[in-house]
């Protein structure tokens, strides 16, 4: 070990040199000097690199220990929701102040810990941090630079002297073997104390350096150590204070549940007792009935061919009459010819790919079908002669459509029509995913009607973000034109079931409240590309809901045994590669092999991600026996997903398992065709026919509660134009509560050719039998935290008041908006008078509880949808036991999206006949009840009949009184500009109406009615427009 020179000796010889040059000793000592700064250079970079893990390790405790704070934030947050429910819903007082306490003791602690945690970013992290990037910036060697730079100098200096020296005394006859130090020390002098100067430098910042890495860092530990134990005191006296509480609710809870215990004991033997005496009622279930739709619904029998001429009864609805009329029909080359009265006009044409079948409910003849059509939006009802003579139409409809889809898929023939029916169900889609909730806009920026859709993600963007997503590079995004590229359908598989919102319902999560790093359609090149890049390369914006790898695995095997895409994307946006095994599989199964054993036609899309989403050379990963994703398909006949497969990785095809079976040789055992076919195709290198798949894309439009523009292809023509006035459509529709029950809805008189006139708004729409594939993801729900409390659900509009498993028929009809109100306690709502228009929307009060239909008086919620609303995801979410779900905090706004004005006027221009008018009822069930109820009477009862006279007559019951016409309100007219100030924000559901926020000055131009002014925001007359007078207040002239 080379031997060093100590501070206290350098300071000596330094001295001495200082004050006797030419006596010191210092040249000798100076190669330890050299010595002694190296060994510290060498120590340094220890203590560099150890701070710098240091430094890690601590930044890691601190993002940890934030989201723990965030995670308790969201626990008392749902807590006190929870709490809310079981006071004001459940009428349970004790559970709800017991949820109440804790919710309170959590947020206690989690403040605590958010102060240890912001004491350790301020005490160490920040310290630390600031320590490396100054004293210790750079890397080894850097710090002596100077030293060595006056070495090199002063031995430079005395090479060159002594070879001076050496050579005076040559020329003299004398030979010098050395030059002492002392002799050359006056001409030395500015070199010598040159070094001196640096090592003394140097030694000071290594003297700083010990300093802060020793005395300081240990002083911040102890700062550190007593904020520690006055979070671990301050907790210890909040549980302590909380602990009496716990021993009164142990108590109090166990008599809750002996007498819940009761309640069920007691309601089981009545539905015992129930079961019993019903048994006698029960009738035999219909096998024929069809409730859904799925990919092998209504398979038609191949005997009765795809081609079919004839007759058939079609109902006519147009604004005068409802009847049968006989209609020749036509089936050929997918396409459904509907010919008009007069034969010799052009028929109507559908394209049965757009089209799908479905069977009648209660249908007692079992001679009736309905058709409907996605692309001519609306739905044709039929009549056959006999049962069986619409089972050959129904047969003979599914085998063209099946006929057309095998010809384009498989045989990519050239026919005209063949191709156009594909692209027309390809806009179909494309129009569909349009709709889905966000897809008006880019999911990046923001900016309006976005052409470009990333394929493997699902979401629609605009041109500049697609500029971005290219840059990143087709493994993190694949993009392709909805409006210039021809697209196969396999391409829209994720499109339809995913949606922007609820992309970034989970990309952007932690953006839910501060959306300012999210660019705008206004904003540059490089904000863009620097969000697009923390959004999808590094997932910056995601929540992370798991520990470690093993949970994510468990997340994965769950998210694809649910079906659930967004729990999918979730994991896949927690960084899991999705190829990996899976956990507690016998045969060591991926989750493709997985979700290929489950795919039963609804949840191709699943297969679908993780192919597009996983690295190509993951995808041929095996089972212990061998066998490929692609071997499985080929065993379980799943062609559909090898179109899938063989498209991303063609040569798969070739591979072989343990048995040395390639996948073809099982698709041949088996005699499953399709996949041979398929197989043999990727083998030939063909890759057209993978582009388009076969399922049910879920296309139909669901049909309205009330007669709406159901012409007859006859009754079109020569119908005049008549100029109606607009009317509103609905968001919130009030029913009075106090009415007497006992008497019944009224069909009003026709007024204007079909328009109605009403005072009440109409009631409520009952709930369809049918269940929807389609399920509405509710877009203000989050992913779901593990950490998080699974809430109940107030903070978003619930849906039809049902409960969740109860909602499946009425997700596209009946979706209430919940707002909020101050509670039992709280101020009453203002009242809604009637109106001609529907009645302005009520005002919130400032409460953060969300009004839900099993509230009590929670009868007069109701919101109507519109053909522009959009329509809801493809698939579930999972269920609340499987799923947890991180709510908006509770005084948030649920904004629905305005309709377009050619729908809006198709709901409201075109009523054929009124919809039955509400009598008020005291009680929701009674209200619904009382809809329902006019519903199917007015589906039984033979239609009215108007005379040319325009009175109406009747044709069933003599009991029907028809209501008074009431009396035109007569419009009020502004004397003057008044002003008023608003007192709570309202955002417009139409485009005539006002958006303003509370507080602002409006100045009223026209009174239009009662309860619906004109006006414009003062000082801004380009916000113009419809108000509702209960959100303001009148300012004095």
């Amino acid at each position: 070990m080379p031997e060093n020179i100590t501070v206290s000796e350098f300071l000596r010889e330094t001295w001495d040199d200082y004050h006797s040059p030419t006596t010191s000793t210092f040249v000798s000592r100076m190669p330890l000097c050299k010595n002694t700064i190296s060994g510290l250079e060498e120590s340094l970079d220890y203590d560099r690199s150890g701070l710098t893990k240091m430094k890690k390790s601590i930044k890691a405790l601190y993002n940890s220990g934030s989201m723990h704070v965030s995670n308790e934030a969201y626990l008392a947050e749902n807590l006190e929701r929870l709490s809310k429910n079981a006071s004001t819903r459940d009428q349970e007082e004790e559970i709800g102040e017991a949820f109440l306490k804790f919710s309170r003791v959590t947020k206690e602690l989690s403040a605590l810990m958010k102060n240890l945690i912001q004491s350790l970013n301020n005490i160490l992290l920040f310290p630390l941090d600031t320590f490396l990037k100054g004293e210790l910036k750079g890397v080894k060697g850097d710090l002596k630079k100077p030293f060595d730079k006056a070495t090199k100098e002063y031995e430079t200096k005395f090479t060159k002297i002594e070879k001076e020296k050496k050579q005076q005394a040559k020329e003299v006859g004398m030979i010098r073997s050395e030059v002492s130090g002392p002799e050359i020390a006056e001409e030395m002098e500015k070199e010598r104390k040159m070094f001196q100067l640096q090592a003394c430098e140097y030694l000071i910042k290594v003297n700083e350096i010990r300093t802060k890495k020793g005395v300081d860092l240990l002083q911040h530990l102890v700062e550190y150590y007593q904020a520690q134990t006055t979070l671990f005191q301050d907790g210890i006296k909040t549980i302590n204070h909380f602990s009496s509480f716990i021993d009164g609710l142990v108590g109090q809870l166990r008599k809750i549940k002996q007498r819940q215990d009761e309640e069920r004991k007691q309601l089981i033997e009545l539905r015992d007792v129930l079961k019993n005496s019903m048994s006698s009622f029960k009738e035999p279930s219909s096998c024929s009935s069809v409730s859904g739709y799925s990919l092998h619904q209504l398979q038609g029998n191949k005997s009765h061919g795809s081609q079919k001429t004839g007759y058939l009864l079609k109902k006519s609805e147009g604004r005068m009459r409802r009847v049968w009329q006989k209609r020749r029909c036509n089936i050929k080359d997918g396409t459904m010819s509907i010919s008009h009265q007069d034969e010799s006009k052009d028929p109507v044409k559908l394209n049965l790919l757009t089209c799908q079948v479905k069977l009648v409910p209660d249908d007692p003849g079992k001679k009736y079908f309905d058709l409907i059509s996605s692309s001519k939006n609306r739905t044709y009802h039929f009549q056959a002669d006999d049962e069986k003579e619409m089972e050959e139409w129904i047969s003979v409809l599914n085998n063209a459509k099946e006929e057309v889809l095998l010809k384009a898929f498989q045989d990519n023939s050239n026919s005209t029509s063949i191709n156009q029916s594909v692209r027309e169900l390809t806009c179909s889609i494309i129009e569909r995913v349009k709709q889905l909730p966000g897809n008006k806009t880019c999911c990046d920026c923001g900016a309006p009607d976005p052409e470009w859709l990333s394929t493997n993600l699902g979401i629609l963007i605009c041109l500049e973000c697609c500029g971005i997503h290219r840059e990143v590079g087709v493994h993190i995004s694949r993009t392709q034109s909805i409006v210039i590229d021809e697209l196969g359908t396999s391409q829209l598989l994720l499109a339809r079931a995913v949606g922007n919102s609820n992309f970034n319902d989970i990309m952007e999560a932690k953006l839910a409240f501060d959306t300012s790093l999210k660019p705008k359609a206004t904003s540059g090149m490089n904000k863009r590309r620097e969000f697009i890049k923390a959004k999808y390369e590094q997932h910056k914006y995601v929540i992370q809901t798991c520990t470690d790898k093993e949970d994510l695995k468990q997340e994965l095997q769950q998210a694809i045994a649910s079906k659930d895409v967004f729990a999918l994307l979730q994991v896949h946006a927690e960084g899991l590669e999705l190829m990996t095994t899976l956990p507690n599989t016998e045969n060591d199964e991926t989750s493709l092999h997985m979700a290929i054993s489950q795919e039963d036609g609804n949840s191709l899309h699943m297969v679908d991600f993780i192919i597009q989403n996983s690295s190509i050379s993951s995808l041929d990963k095996r089972t212990k026996d061998g066998n490929t994703a692609l071997h499985l398909c080929a065993q379980l006949n799943k062609s559909e997903c090898i179109k899938l497969i063989l498209r991303t990785k063609p040569d798969m095809a070739s591979l072989e398992n343990i048995a040395g079976q390639a996948p073809l040789d099982i698709a041949i055992e088996n005699n499953h065709q399709l996949c041979a076919e398929l197989i043999k195709a990727a083998l030939e290198n063909r890759k057209d026919l993978f582009e388009n798949v076969n399922i049910d894309w879920d296309l139909m439009v669901e049909e309205p509660q009330y007669p709406l523009d159901c012409y007859s292809d006859d009754d079109i023509d020569g119908v005049p134009e008549y100029k109606k006035p607009r009317s509103r459509p609905s968001s919130v529709i009030g029913i009075n509560e106090t009415s007497s029950a006992a008497s019944v809805s009224r069909e009003a008189v026709y007024r204007d050719k079909g328009e109605i006139e009403t005072s009440r708004p109409p009631p409520l729409p009952p709930p369809l039998n049918k269940p929807t594939k389609f399920k509405l993801r509710s877009y203000l729900s989050r992913s779901k935290l593990k950490s998080a409390l699974f809430a109940s659900g107030l903070n978003h509009y619930s849906i039809s008041g049902a409960a969740p498993s109860q909602t499946n028929g009425t997700l596209l009809h009946t979706t209430s908006y919940n707002y909020n109100h101050s509670g039992a306690g709280g101020p009453s709502l203002p009242p809604l008078p009637p109106k001609k228009k529907p009645p302005a929307p009520v005002p919130p009060p400032t409460s953060g509880h969300t009004r839900n239909w099993s509230e009590p008086n929670a009868s007069f919620l109701g919101h109507y949808r519109t053909p522009s609303d959009p329509p809801p995801p493809r698939f579930k979410p999972p269920s609340p036991e499987n799923r947890n779900t991180m709510h908006v905090p509770v005084g948030s706004k649920v904004v629905l999206q305005k309709p377009a004005e050619s729908e809006r006027q198709r709901y409201s221009y075109g009523s054929v006949l009124p919809p039955p008018l509400p009598h008020p009822r005291s009680t929701r069930a009674s209200s619904l009840n009382s809809a329902d109820l006019t519903l199917r009477n007015d589906r039984s009862r033979s239609r009215d009949r108007i005379d040319p006279g325009g009175r109406v007559e009747e044709t069933q019951g003599k009991d029907f009184v028809a209501p008074p016409v009431p009396v035109p309100r007569i419009k009020k007219k502004s004397n003057g500009k008044r002003r008023c100030r608003a007192k709570y924000d309202c955002d417009a559901d139409n485009e005539d109406e006002l958006t303003f926020k509370g507080g602002e000055i409006i100045i009223v131009l026209h009174e239009e009615e009662e309860e619906w002014w004109e006006g414009e925001i003062d000082g801004q007359p380009e916000r113009r427009g419809l108000f509702p007078v209960s959100f303001v207040t009148m300012l004095p002239n």
